[in-house]
């Protein structure tokens, strides 16, 4: 049991400050990819339609699910503080040239905007294609994809639209997560391949967009919390 809820706080922003709001599956190392994926082929896995992670997260009515998710790893008496931190490291709004000038003057206040951009409320994926819808319903954006073959440091997928003049949406760079994997996704896009780059430096640095589809179970919702809380307390331990 922690005494200090003040160093869960620390470590968590320190852990955080290296993987953003990326998580991986207790057993990934061990699960077996599947045919699509190991062909490269990874915008097929993923089909469906999508909102934002977070403001799901923190519904009332799964206030619950993250009390008993921290309390076994930092005590009854400060679960409600470490769920409120967690959900906060990713529900910043300052990202880009502004969040990294506010983080270099107060590290210890660090955290990701993990929400979409660009008048993006739903994203549909469709095989290849993959469109964006407002919160009308919409179509913000819709292009066909193709994969790169671009190295980088947060082992993310890359893919570049197939259209002219797709301005903001022009490159996706996707972590290889699948709502059966890792319950959500996450991704990045931009009209710069340059500004995918990495989660610190650049015109969206701390920014990193986390989804989960929209016809998630309750199970699925119980999962990626439990994913998220243990294994940024875990580490924090």
């Amino acid at each position: 049991m922690k005494k200090r809820i003040a160093a869960i706080v620390l470590c968590v922003f320190c852990l955080l400050a290296i993987a953003g709001c990326s998580q991986s599956k207790p057993d990934a190392e061990t699960a077996q990819p599947t045919a699509a994926q190991e062909t490269g082929d990874y915008l097929t896995t993923i089909s469906g339609t999508y909102e934002e992670l977070f403001p799901q997260l923190a519904k009332a009515e799964y206030r619950d699910l993250w009390i008993d998710a921290t309390t076994p790893l930092v005590g009854a008496e400060n679960a409600e503080t470490a769920t409120d931190t967690l959900l906060a490291m990713c529900m910043a709004e300052p990202y880009g040239p502004e969040a990294s000038e506010k983080y270099a003057a107060d590290p210890e206040s660090m955290a990701f905007n993990c929400y979409f951009r660009g008048g993006v409320d739903r994203f549909v994926m469709d095989g290849h294609t993959i469109s964006g819808l407002d919160a009308q319903g919409n179509e913000v954006f819709s292009h066909t994809y193709h994969k790169l073959d671009e190295e980088n440091e947060n082992g993310f997928l890359f893919y570049q639209s197939d259209d002219a003049d797709s301005g903001d949406f022009t490159y996706f760079a996707f972590s290889p997560d699948t709502m059966e994997t890792t319950y959500h996704l996450e991704f990045r896009y931009a009209e710069d391949l340059s500004d995918l780059q990495s989660w610190f430096e650049g015109n969206y640095a701390y920014w990193n967009a986390a989804a989960i589809a929209v016809d998630y179970d309750q199970e699925s919702m119980k999962n990626v919390i439990e994913l998220f809380v243990t294994e940024n307390l875990t580490e924090a331990e």
